[in-house]
């Protein structure tokens, strides 16, 4: 299971690293590795709630089946928009973030599920509640900085 999460990133950082290094080769190849940026992206945030989910549900089969669905599900949906050459477009940039924070959130609806039936407690003590805000709160952080522009608000022209 936790296959999943390093899967996840290493493509991660395999493709924003070949991102980086590739997007000075011309303008189509950065248009095609931009978009496989966000595809990592993608591939990260599934791959983080995988693990979390499975143990979450260990026993329960049919909410473990029904989570693992829906973030596969959403990381589908995220990996299709993130191909589409409108979404790569500056002015989508705020969107973008939001599509990867939406997708992070959606962790709200398994975590209120486990909270209903075990209890908060529980949650907190067996579920590695903290280990899953800390998480979305470093996933969060990381959009904001992206929406803000940060560094390249502070140095126009030399990131």
């Amino acid at each position: 299971v936790f296959s999943f999460f390093f899967f996840g990133a290493v493509f991660c950082l395999g493709l924003s690293f070949t991102y980086h290094t590739l997007s000075c080769h011309s303008p189509d190849m950065s248009k095609l590795f931009h978009k496989l940026d966000y595809v990592g992206i993608s591939l990260l945030i599934v791959g983080s709630f995988i693990p979390w989910i499975y143990y979450g549900f260990y026993c329960r089969r049919g909410p473990k089946i029904t989570y693992i669905s829906l973030i596969c599900l959403l990381g589908v949906a995220s990996v299709c928009v993130s191909m589409m050459d409108t979404f790569s477009e500056p002015a989508f940039r705020p969107i973008r973030a939001g599509v990867f924070v939406t997708m992070g959130l959606s962790a709200v609806i398994p975590a209120l599920h486990f909270i209903l039936t075990d209890g908060l407690d529980s949650m907190l003590k067996e579920n590695e509640f903290i280990c899953l805000l800390t998480m979305a709160g470093l996933y969060i952080g990381g959009a904001a900085i992206y929406a803000a522009r940060v560094p390249e608000r502070f140095f126009p022209g030399k990131c």
